[in-house]
């Protein structure tokens, strides 16, 4: 796997939230994925990501945007580093933030995504 491949993985993930394509993530993860949000909600195995996928986009929630920033890639780990900003409507409220993941590839597929959230509003204290 290199950088480009991880680049359209990652890519099609982020995508497939704004779109609320179930078929487009299930074919960027693993059977035995984990996703561990910013939030605090852990994921674990294909079979219950697509529940979550499904229940998080049955209703009125939606993402306005994920915007990638920057992608890194070490291939000897098979990992990547993503700093990303993100929009969503969840439960009849807005969110707004910055972020990265640290992303874990296993026969060419998302094998474990953690999210890291960064404050939007920057200071200099």
């Amino acid at each position: 796997m290199n950088r480009n491949q991880a680049s359209i993985i990652i890519s099609e993930y982020f995508e497939s939230w704004i779109k609320k394509d179930i078929e487009m993530f299930s074919r960027a993860v693993h059977d035995a994925a984990i996703i561990r949000e910013c939030t605090g909600a852990v994921m674990e195995g294909k079979n219950e990501l697509l529940i979550w996928f499904a229940q998080w986009n049955d209703s009125d929630n939606k993402v306005d945007y994920w915007e990638i920033k920057e992608i890194g890639f070490d291939e000897v780990r098979n990992v990547a580093f993503v700093e990303w900003r993100f929009k969503c409507l969840y439960d009849g409220k807005e969110y707004e933030w910055d972020g990265s993941s640290i992303v874990y590839f296993k026969e060419s597929l998302i094998i474990e995504l953690n999210e890291y959230e960064m404050k939007q509003d920057k200071f200099f204290p």
